[in-house]
């Protein structure tokens, strides 16, 4: 896509046209946004350049409809057209606001008709209202989007100072409900997630309204609009605006409003925004789906302890009340828990201190406190692991995995940090990587990690669990572009990555044998004969007749299929590979086999 390739420069603008009225702005749009592509004008540029475009025509038709009306009503524009990056197709989000005085009603319906009517002739896309000052008010106090949108007001046309006090009593009455306000985005923003599932681990996603997606952009706008907290800027600002441009692409090929990135479409979406691969467009929206979401996750958790700390009996309130800061608890070296957050300890030398991310998530794993962004952004800054890692390394590694409560939340942190390609530049190749298969609802990454967390539920079989743990982290490393078959794949890295980690040469081993096999004890199961003393024997050569790699490669199956998705792990499959589990255990135990090597 030509936004991504540098080459445009301002002195290359297209000339933009000076509509009069909106009978041929359909038309001119579509003109421009072309003009702007082909120029390779970024995505900023270009939503700025046609949403001004759509806006002058509107300002043209609003001296045409309303004969110059300039005291008493104006017309405004909200949402995407609003905030300046509506789509080359998206509708036209207006609003006619009135002072309820100066016009009779039946003035403002007329006017309203010599507005929207023109526009639904021109053959555009229109969602619109009519709203006196106080009905604004009212409404924007009871429906959650009619406020989010109106907190995005722009004047266009006609009494601009009374579109001006509009918004600015819309965030007024904003701030002041901040308590109803914040549970509200966030419901919402649930909702959406539980209808259109989440961004990062579609294969076909709703751009707009899924979780990480732009609704949940503009709901950071809302909390921050609170003044209860500041939102993120910087990586969500890009990955925002990635979100955009991939939408823009997909309105350019469909030369329509069109929010999902179906399959049918993904291959010339892909090509038009420069990427070799579909995959490589889906991976790239997962990771600025997890960049919106994270922020969104960090600005809620700010608000609510602006809130909780404006509360009476809050500790910040009693602080204040006893004249001294809060307490700060020493939690690991270098870590301090700073009401409920863990922050690096004055005076310590993050630059010195290779070990300081590991111990950071291990101790937010454990304890539950979230990684400031501020310790994040200092945490990029320590040096890498020696090699291979010392021993305490290691154990900050098991005490994370350990962390099964918190693992999710905090693996999230530091990836998106760079954390964890640091410590385990394999993890590069499987990052935000899609899988294209219907029973699995994550990516290759994330599937690992959920897979992690679900071995503290495998209680019942007395293996190594932090093996079992080590294992899974990695059991698809293999699913990277251009692999063959990722379990034989995925077990060639295991040798290097377990030499980095200065893991002993038994563990090693015992974890490259279960990731290549980690798909044979379901594949026997649901193919072969259980009853067939071949297929037994297939299963107990895979795990060298080891009954303890044996129970470890049942803990391993199931915590893989069940995070996987419910459609992996049904009860006709775990009845199957049970039986089969149970088969192969009592033969070896008939035979008196080893149980570790």
């Amino acid at each position: 896509m030509p936004s991504r390739n540098g080459q445009f420069h301002e002195g290359s603008d297209a000339e933009v046209p000076h509509p009069e009225g909106v009978r041929d702005l359909k038309r001119l749009r579509r003109d421009l946004a072309e003009t702007l592509y082909r120029e390779g004008a970024p995505g900023k540029h270009r939503r700025r350049t046609l949403s001004d475009l759509v806006v002058q025509a509107l300002a043209a038709h609003w001296d045409e409809a309303s004969g110059g009306i300039v005291e008493g009503a104006a017309l405004g524009a909200v949402g995407s057209l609003g905030r300046g990056d509506a789509g080359p197709f998206s509708d036209l989000d207006v609003v006619l606001i009135h002072d309820g005085r100066t016009l009779k009603s039946t003035e403002v319906a007329d006017l309203a008709q010599r507005l929207w009517y023109p526009i639904w002739d021109a053959g555009l896309e229109l969602d619109y209202s009519s709203r006196s000052l106080t009905e604004v008010r009212q409404v924007a106090s009871k429906d959650l989007a009619a406020a989010s949108g109106l907190l995005d007001l722009r004047p266009i046309a006609g009494d601009k100072e009374l579109a001006k006090q509009a918004r600015a009593l819309i965030y007024q009455d904003w701030r002041a409900a901040a308590r109803k306000r914040l549970p509200e985005l966030l419901a919402a923003s649930r909702a959406r997630a539980e209808r259109h599932g989440e961004l990062a681990y579609l294969i076909e996603p709703n751009l707009k309204e899924s979780r990480g997606g732009l609704r949940d952009l503009v709901s950071l706008t809302g909390l921050s609009a609170t003044w209860l907290t500041d939102r993120p800027h910087g990586a969500v600002d890009d990955a925002g605006a990635h979100v955009m441009d991939v939408r823009d692409a997909i309105q350019m090929h469909l030369g329509r409003t069109q929010n999902v990135l179906g399959r049918h479409i993904g291959e010339e979406v892909a090509e038009a925004m420069g990427f070799g691969d579909p995959d490589d467009l889906l991976a790239s929206l997962a990771e600025a789906g997890r960049e919106i979401a994270y922020a969104l996750d960090m600005t809620e958790r700010g608000a609510r302890r602006s809130l909780e700390r404006s509360g009476v009996g809050s500790r910040a309130f009693l602080a204040r009340r006893r004249a001294r800061a809060p307490r700060h608890t020493v939690v690991a070296e270098g870590l301090i828990d700073v009401d409920g957050e863990l922050a690096l300890a004055p005076g310590h030398d993050a630059a010195k201190d290779a070990l300081l991310p590991l111990r950071a998530a291990a101790t937010a794993a454990t304890t539950g406190l979230t990684i400031t962004p501020t310790l994040l952004e200092t945490l990029q800054r320590c040096p890498d692991l020696p090699v291979p890692w010392p021993p305490e390394a290691r154990e900050y590694l098991r005490e994370l995995l350990r962390g099964s409560a918190h693992l999710i939340a905090v693996w999230e942190a530091i990836d998106l940090a760079g954390l964890v390609v640091r410590a385990l530049p394999e993890w590069e190749g499987v990052r935000n990587r899609p899988q294209r298969s219907p029973i699995h609802r994550f990516t290759v990454d994330r599937h690992m990690v959920e897979s992690v967390v679900l071995a503290a539920k495998a209680r019942r079989y007395e293996v190594d669990h932090d093996l079992l743990r080590l294992t899974l982290l990695v059991h698809d490393i293999g699913k990277r572009p251009g692999a063959t078959d990722h379990s034989v794949d995925g077990a060639a890295l295991i040798p290097g990555i377990a030499a980095r980690m200065g893991l002993e040469e038994g563990i090693a081993a015992d974890m490259e044998l279960l990731v290549r096999q980690h798909l044979t004890l379901a594949d026997l199961a649901t193919t072969a004969d259980p009853d067939d003393p071949e297929t037994v024997e297939r299963l107990l050569v895979a795990v060298d007749g080891r009954l303890d790699l044996l129970d470890t490669l049942r803990a391993l199956t199931e915590c893989d299929a069940k995070a996987a998705g419910p459609k992996a792990w049904t009860q006709w499959r775990e009845q199957l590979v049970q039986t089969l589990y149970v088969k192969a255990r009592a033969v070896l135990i008939e035979k008196g086999g080893p149980t570790g090597g």
